[in-house]
């Protein structure tokens, strides 16, 4: 069972630490390849950030130099460290002068005494070489491992006056002899170290052409017998690293970058981010948190369609899998305090988790998309407009029968080559959570305001977190009804007789439409939330009375055979949308449904969202709603001449 906890910290393995991405068959087959190798040989672990590089070293360092029986002697040196402490043009030294340091320190460990005088000379050649590092600092450095040593530092670098002309071949003869000695002395005493390797990590976090630098630097000193180097390097750094010299990579000089890389690598070891279990690895870290309970974790549809929105957002790589852990963790959190501040028992259903774990996937593998959500979440109505402000490229004649949002991201990610790379993916996701809103009769914009206003505190970009909108409902309503009331009345058609405004214009407007009947009003209501204003079409429609409340809607639908005559009036209403450039549909006909006062009551609602009032106010708006509401009429009279003939 997982360990719980709030935050998953991005810290590499440790040594044996269980390794929850099941990736032991390759951890297991590269060990045998060094154990059995012969040297001198390097390895390259390429994989971009966060792909699990420092960690697959750890397990291989604990396996092979600090396990019972070790083969090897260990050495670790983190470069990212040295660029971020050293003057730039001592890194290359400072590096160098690590490495032997930690040799020599190995060798007076297990033989004491028995390297003095040959220590002597590879400290005095290296000193000799790297005369820019500061003396004081090297003699404190080194006289921590032998005073006699500290004693020949000082005499190498501050009594010698004819300093004399070595080379790095010098160095190179120098160690390999220690290390030679080294080795057939364990030899002699039956000790199991055969080798160094030396594990070179975060070379792929320095500057590329450092990185180069010092790749080319082991490579000249470090080739020797015994020695090999597993290093945290990718192609793609080394080609960037290698362009000043080659310029930019193409098919005529791709052999040049090729020939560099081959002649330091021996044995280059992609990370196996395709094979990481990532199924397993959700759980233990959702578990962990306690997004997921125990029934989620086991049921296997639920669980693959987080696998699947994992590997169309941040795919395989461990970092940004525990970044979006930890954001969905907070959020959980979050709805969990609201509803203890509300007083609001929350049902945290496994379909809005879906939802929020999508959403959560967009923020973080494709920011820019996230924030187009935040200026307006409700995605399903989006207009042309909406593009053309965020100055988005559309062609309208190019729609291809694609809904508006779709269309309008597919421009957006035309313009950005990582996301017109994943454009496919992007799309997917929101259609996901589509279906995810549709399996519980809803849609998305009902449901994707209230998440993106949960995620905007988790949001890289501070300054797309827009100030509260603020509005005059009541003035907003009467500037409406002075311009709409007539244009409705000129539009007047059987069967309807007449319009007026009904009761008072408080927090909406109500319009009646018959004197003698029910269900004849529509009602206007004006809001503002998630930084935009909304406004709100329909009412409530009593379909029949029923003499208990023991079933929902539904099943009174179902027990009369009157579940298609809904569905038939849902796509009527969904014609109606499809009539109008500016009027979407706010919920679904089946989450409408419901019961009321012992009446099975429909309520369906339509919207126009916008970011300023004047739009409401507009020719066109006044025109199209004003037909609206005539329209929407009529089919409301529609469905009371329907027989439900409820018994």
């Amino acid at each position: 069972m997982s360990k719980k906890t709030s935050g998953i910290p991005d810290i590499p393995l440790q040594d044996n630490e269980n390794d929850m991405l099941q990736i032991l068959s390759f951890e297991i087959a590269l060990n045998e390849f060094i154990r059995k190798t012969s040297t001198p040989i390097s390895i390259a672990l390429q994989g971009e950030w966060g792909s699990g590089k420092t960690s697959f070293m750890n397990r291989m360092n604990y396996e092979i130099c600090k396990n019972n029986n070790a083969k090897s002697y260990g050495i670790w040196l983190n470069t990212w460290q040295y660029a971020l402490l050293k003057n730039k043009e001592n890194i290359l030294e400072a590096i160098i002068l690590a490495l032997i340091n930690d040799v020599l320190a190995i060798s007076k460990k297990e033989y004491p005494d028995k390297f003095k005088t040959l220590a002597a000379d590879i400290y005095k050649i290296g000193i000799t070489i790297f005369k820019g590092i500061s003396k004081i600092a090297v003699k404190t450095a080194f006289s921590q491992l032998n005073s006699d040593l500290a004693d020949a530092v000082d005499e190498t670098v501050f009594t010698e006056k004819d300093e004399a002309s070595y080379s790095l071949s010098d160095l190179k003869d120098k160690l390999s002899d220690l290390i030679s000695e080294l080795m057939q002395r364990n030899s002699e005493n039956a000790k199991t170290q055969k080798s160094f390797i030396f594990f070179i990590d975060d070379l792929d976090r320095i500057e590329p052409s450092l990185a180069v630098n010092i790749m080319e630097l082991l490579k000249n000193i470090f080739d020797i017998k015994h020695c090999i180097f597993v290093l945290a390097i990718d192609y793609d750094v080394v080609v960037k690293g290698l362009k000043s010299k080659f310029g930019e990579l193409n098919v005529e000089n791709e052999r040049e970058f090729r020939s560099f890389f081959d002649k330091i690598i021996q044995l280059p070891f992609q990370m196996p981010v395709t094979s990481y279990n990532i199924e397993e690895y959700l759980k233990e870290l959702l578990a962990s948190i306690e997004y997921v309970n125990d029934n989620e974790v086991q049921n296997e549809i639920f669980m693959r369609s987080l696998v699947r929105l994992t590997n169309l957002s941040v795919g395989t790589n461990p970092r940004s899998i525990k970044r979006l852990v930890n954001t969905l963790s907070f959020v959980n959190l979050l709805i969990l305090s609201k509803s203890k501040i509300e007083n609001d028992e929350l049902t945290f259903i496994s379909d809005y988790k879906q939802i929020i774990f999508a959403l959560t996937c967009l923020q973080v593998a494709f920011p820019d998309i996230f924030n187009l959500l935040t200026d307006n979440p409700n995605i399903e109505n989006w207009t042309y407009e909406f593009a053309h402000k965020k100055n988005i490229e559309v062609n309208e004649e190019d729609r291809n029968n694609l809904p508006i949002w779709e269309h309008t991201i597919s421009s957006f990610c035309n313009k950005n080559e990582f996301l017109k790379r994943n454009v496919y993916n992007i799309i997917s996701i929101i259609k996901e959570m589509q279906i995810i809103a549709e399996t519980n009769y809803r849609k998305l914009s009902e449901i994707l305001p209230e998440t993106v206003e949960l995620l905007s505190v988790t949001n890289v970009e501070s300054d797309k977190i827009k100030p509260i909108l603020e509005i005059n409902e009541i003035r907003v309503l009467y500037a409406l009804n002075q311009r709409l009331l007539p244009a409705i009345k000129e539009k007047l058609t059987e069967p309807l007789e007449f319009v007026e405004r009904k009761g008072r214009m408080i927090a909406r407007i109500t319009y009646k439409f018959d004197n003698q009947k029910k269900n004849n009003t529509v009602s206007l209501a004006v809001f503002s939330k998630h930084n935009n204003i909304y406004l709100k079409i329909g009412d409530t429609i009593e379909l029949f009375s029923v003499s208990d409340t023991n079933k929902d809607a539904w099943q009174y639908l179902e027990e009369q055979g009157k579940t298609e005559v809904l569905n038939q009036i849902a796509a009527d209403f969904m014609s109606l949308e499809n009539r109008c450039d500016h009027i979407r549909l706010a919920n679904t006909t089946r989450s409408g449904l419901f019961l009321r006062n012992k009446y099975v009551v429909l309520e369906q609602n339509y919207q126009i969202v916008t970011d300023h009032t004047e739009y409401l106010y507009s020719d066109s708006i006044i025109d199209e709603l004003s037909r609206f509401v005539i329209d929407y009429m009529k089919m409301i009279y529609k469905i009371k001449n329907i027989d439900w003939n409820y018994n």
